[in-house]
């Protein structure tokens, strides 16, 4: 493929636990195949929960025998924002200047298949900040729909990372009257209670919106407080976004008679539960919410791929429906940014939304 003659950077992990930056042609325009995006990277969302499992080898796929992901070296990433420099011969929903969000790895530049990728347009009054998150968020709108939440519903969200945080909120718009998120970080409670409090149209009474509550397990019990908080019959939809397999445990008690437990979190291990007592006895349902089964044939929605659930998280964003201050901590420039996925490893509280400025 002809290039422009300039070079792309690009994170990746040679090895588990080590990461570094390197060069690649950026291609020229009339090197694109039909369907294909150039894309300059404005800023880039790295994911806590797989990149880092990925980095730091925990992610569970390492121990699943014949399993062909991740495999070293691996290219991290899979969402950004940015503004199209050039598009295919076929491509007439995309033009050279357009903002755009993408799944696509850390990079300056990268180029999309607008026919298979994952990709939107970033509305006017959207950020490029927003764009990065919106992939998170519509993972989170996923495990929200394959809930089945609805208007009168309660919900408790475990773990209030990205996912959770986006998690409760779509709750919230579904019309979930009450919503408990519980997380052992007192800042991401206290990110949650403002979200909560400020409703989600911009600033409209949390009383309008339903109920938010917050746990902290390391000074409350999260099953005796969600018990209390719901008159002793546990929620209607328990979402474990955590990806820690004893959450899960407690997820199945607090769910009510006929409740949905969601693993949204990809859980790192494996459990002992008690199956008469937590799901038998009490009909609830455990499900599954990998986001790759949006778009999978047979899914209860196939109306709202991937692709569909991220337009609609953007625009929500817009409409300040979806709310995202506060979500980042951390901004980084590009030549700063490799010795990041250490401190996430090592120091995972002290984070929550991590953003590469590669401008």
């Amino acid at each position: 493929m002809s290039t422009t003659g300039g070079t792309a950077r690009r994170i990746v992990f040679p090895e588990v636990r080590r990461v570094a930056c390197e060069e690649v042609p950026i291609p020229a325009p009339e090197g694109l195949r039909p369907h294909d995006l150039l894309i300059r990277t404005a800023c880039s969302l790295v994911s806590a929960g797989t990149e880092i499992a990925i980095y730091s080898g925990s992610h569970i796929d390492y121990t699943i025998p014949g399993s062909t992901y991740p495999r070293m070296p691996h290219h991290p990433g899979y969402s950004l924002a940015g503004t199209v420099l050039a598009t295919g011969s076929a491509v007439t929903a995309y033009r050279a200047g357009d903002r755009v969000a993408a799944s696509a790895p850390h990079a300056s530049h990268v180029v999309v298949d607008s026919a298979t990728g994952l990709l939107a347009p970033v509305p006017e009054g959207v950020t490029f900040e927003q764009g990065c998150l919106a992939r998170l968020a519509a993972i989170a709108m996923q495990g929200v729909r394959l809930a089945r939440v609805t208007l009168g519903d309660t919900v408790a969200v475990f773990g209030q990372g990205l996912v959770g945080q986006f998690a409760r909120q779509h709750a919230r718009l579904e019309g979930a009257v009450l919503t408990v998120a519980v997380d052992l970080i007192d800042s991401r409670l206290d990110l949650a209670r403002h979200h909560g409090n400020h409703g989600n149209h911009g600033g409209n009474d949390a009383a309008q919106e339903g109920e938010s509550h917050t746990v902290n397990p390391r000074s409350q019990d999260p099953l005796t407080t969600i018990m209390e908080r719901t008159h002793g019959r546990g929620v209607d939809v328990a979402i474990e976004a955590t990806g820690s397999p004893q959450v899960i445990d407690t997820a199945l008690k607090v769910a009510a008679d006929f409740g949905r437990v969601v693993l949204l979190g990809s859980p790192r291990g494996r459990l002992e539960i008690d199956p008469y007592s937590d799901v038998h006895r009490k009909g609830v349902s455990l499900i599954g919410a990998h986001a790759r089964t949006a778009d999978q044939p047979g899914s209860p929605h196939p109306r709202f791929t991937m692709p569909v659930q991220l337009r609609l998280c953007l625009e929500l964003m817009r409409q300040r429906r979806l709310l995202t201050d506060g979500l980042v901590t951390h901004h980084l420039p590009a030549a700063d940014a490799l010795p990041i996925f250490d401190a996430l490893t090592d120091h995972p509280e002290q984070h929550l939304g991590v953003v590469i400025d590669w401008k």
